[in-house]
């Protein structure tokens, strides 16, 4: 049966929490390794999920040490992530004319991606002349990227030291609700940057439409996730870590059909399974589709410049 865990305090304001969402698997169910790639699809499959009323930042409570849980991502191998390479290279490519945009026209310098997986951001980054750098926990992932001469350390965040000075900018795509400790990690991603240096990432929204629309059985309910954001709850941590917010919004995802139709299945059943067979039929699995039940929050924020005495 699944357990109901003792409530922990917020990580960001310290509050109690209350339980939002019962796990909905068995009592001490071991994490799998399927279960923490990217493109897992144990979809809406969780522990139990805490909201704090006071910041609006919500948390899981998975069965195992964390510890654990770190080891299991460095051992991810996730070939399927390939499948909607060229739909995630041109979100990618969306993502850096955004970021330019927000500094000095026609610049180029040091970039640091967290989470960088295979190395596909890390390559449009290259290719437009950034000096790119990568952080990924998965062995894996992080060979894939090193194979086509990217500069990638194979760890984590906390173990990472740079070499040759400060990044002008840091991203991250859909990376923080897996952190351990998302505050910790927003003030190390503040020290990594010169100032001015722009810190641009997503992550889920606990707030958006999505959630509100399928409630425990929200796609983005996974046992990797161990946090979940709302915009308030963004705001607090990007300003209270010292960065200037420069804006929120939602973005949507673009993906094929029979890609999305597949991780479907673990929450839709089979009218999943009959969609999937109709794109099959119809020939449009390889189509690409827009996504955007505001699941996915980006931010833009700006380390400020220091002030002369």
């Amino acid at each position: 049966m699944p357990s109901v865990s003792e409530a922990p305090p917020c990580l960001l304001c310290g509050e109690p929490t209350r339980l939002l969402y019962p796990s909905n698997v068995p009592r001490d169910a071991p994490i799998a390794r399927g279960e923490l790639a990217c493109t897992s699809p144990y979809l809406a499959v969780h522990d139990d999920i805490y909201f704090c009323r006071d910041c609006g930042l919500a948390r899981s409570r998975p069965p195992v040490d964390l510890e654990d849980i770190e080891d299991l991502y460095r051992d991810v191998e996730d070939p399927e992530y390939f499948a909607s390479e060229l739909e995630r290279r041109d979100s990618f490519r969306a993502a850096l004319a955004r970021l330019e945009s927000l500094g000095p026209r026609g610049s180029r310098g040091r970039l640091l991606e967290i989470g960088s997986s295979v190395g596909l951001f890390l390559d449009e980054a290259r290719q437009r002349g950034w000096d790119a750098f990568g952080i990924e926990p998965s062995r894996w992932a992080a060979e894939s990227a090193r194979a086509h001469g990217l500069s990638v350390f194979n760890g984590t965040l906390e173990e990472f030291v740079p070499n040759g000075g400060l990044f002008d900018v840091v991203v991250s795509w859909d990376v923080w609700e897996h952190l351990e400790d998302p505050v910790a990690a927003m003030r190390r991603a503040y020290e990594l940057l010169s100032p001015g240096g722009l810190f641009v990432f997503t992550t889920v929204n606990l707030g958006g439409l999505g959630r509100r629309l399928f409630r425990s059985r929200w796609p983005w309910f996974m046992r990797m996730h161990l946090h979940y954001f709302t915009r308030e709850s963004l705001t607090r941590l990007v300003r209270s870590s010292g960065f200037e917010l420069l804006s929120t919004s939602t973005e949507a995802k673009t993906l094929k059909l029979g890609y999305v139709l597949d991780r479907a299945r673990s929450f839709l059943g089979p009218v999943a399974s009959v969609a999937r067979a109709l794109a099959s039929t119809f020939g449009v699995v390889d189509r690409p589709v827009r996504i955007d039940l505001g699941d996915i929050l980006l931010v833009e924020a700006r380390k400020p410049v220091s002030r002369p005495p």
